[in-house]
């Protein structure tokens, strides 16, 4: 639930509203509580996990659940959440749309994702590591002028350099010990500075 909090925080007021991959519907549940959306929209692939967030949600006015891939409805909201699903398939999803701020939390392959969100012209605003049973990226980003990110915060946040982040040193640290155990190649060799460089930037 920390991951689900610290994503609702980041949900500005908007016209419209879509939650890719809502499951038990809590995000849209929040928007609707908070009044943050005029239109609000609960997707899911999974027919039961769409049930799930119609059973909460039961008697809500405006909320419109459909059962379908994330990129075949999102284009049109102004803010797009989508977490819980792997960051080649968010990408999948967010080149299917071009929503004014995307709310976004990768399984996997945060690199990948903002990748996407540069190419795409969206300026990232929020970039943090929190732990909620497992390490996970929290990103929102913006339509606007993306800065050019190098490839440590592309591997690990786009404020790695001026902005602490206390689970993200913890990432790191557990990284760097499993990366002293790997053959000394010269791969490993460079993810290996790359973790102590961006170490360093956040004890500092």
């Amino acid at each position: 639930m920390k991951r689900l909090r610290a994503l609702c925080a980041l949900v500005d007021p908007c016209e419209s509203f879509i939650d890719v991959g809502c499951d038990h519907g809590y995000a849209v549940q929040y928007v609707y509580q908070h009044r943050l959306a005029k239109r609000i929209t609960a997707c899911d692939i999974s027919a039961p996990s769409l049930e799930k967030a119609k059973r909460l949600l039961d008697g809500k006015e405006g909320i419109t659940f459909v059962c379908a891939d994330g990129a075949a409805v999102a284009r049109g909201h102004e803010t797009v959440l989508i977490s819980g699903m792997g960051g080649k398939e968010m990408c999948a999803v967010m080149a299917a749309c071009s929503p004014k701020t995307f709310v976004l939390s990768p399984q996997s392959h945060a690199y990948d994702v903002r990748v996407a969100l540069s190419r795409s012209g969206y300026e990232i605003v929020h970039d943090e590591v929190i732990f909620d049973h497992k390490f996970y990226d929290t990103i929102k980003a913006v339509k606007g002028a993306p800065k050019t990110l190098s490839e440590p915060e592309l591997l690990y946040g786009a404020f790695v350099r001026t902005k602490k982040n206390d689970m993200l040193v913890d990432k790191l640290r557990r990284a760097l010990a499993k990366a002293k155990q790997f053959p000394s190649t010269a791969q490993n060799e460079a993810k290996r500075k790359t973790i102590e460089e961006v170490l360093l930037w956040q004890l500092r």
